[in-house]
């Protein structure tokens, strides 16, 4: 049952990534925009939907569906979920750098991880690098202070 339950939901989600990507199709684009298009993030999370909902549904995992869904539930998935919302409601307000490393702290924490080292570079070198892609690869400003 647990492989009839992830083919299930790996052809939903190709129908998902099937739905943004007609979506997608309708965002008008500047052609003068001399950066990626309106369409590209959204297309790009569109192919990823329609390829990894591809391979769970060809290739399922052996953890049922109720099993996962409890798993999420957790405290630990509630914790994580409530964090990332947010990180989400204060993303305009607060240092992409900060903000980001903030949540990337606290995540790590709540995943388990009490490595000083690790839980005081992976936060700064998540953020920037991130910021890094978004400034100078797609030229896209992110929310900072300084």
């Amino acid at each position: 049952m647990p492989k009839r339950a992830d083919r299930i939901v790996g052809l939903a989600v190709v129908a998902l990534g099937l739905v943004l990507a007609l979506l997608v199709a309708d965002i008008e684009i500047n052609e003068r925009q001399s950066t990626l298009s309106a369409r590209f993030f959204p297309g790009l999370i569109a192919g990823a939907l329609v390829l990894l909902g591809g391979l769970l549904a060809l290739k399922p995992g052996p953890l049922g569906a109720a099993e996962a869904v409890a798993g999420l539930l957790r405290r630990r998935g509630l914790l994580i979920a409530g964090l990332f919302l947010l990180y989400c409601l204060t993303f305009r307000y607060v240092d992409f750098r900060l903000g980001t490393s903030a949540f990337t702290i606290l995540a790590l924490w709540i995943l388990g991880s009490r490595k000083p080292l690790e839980l005081a570079l992976v936060p700064v070198a998540v953020s920037a690098t991130v910021y890094a892609v978004f400034r100078y690869g797609f030229t896209v400003l992110l929310p900072t202070w300084i």
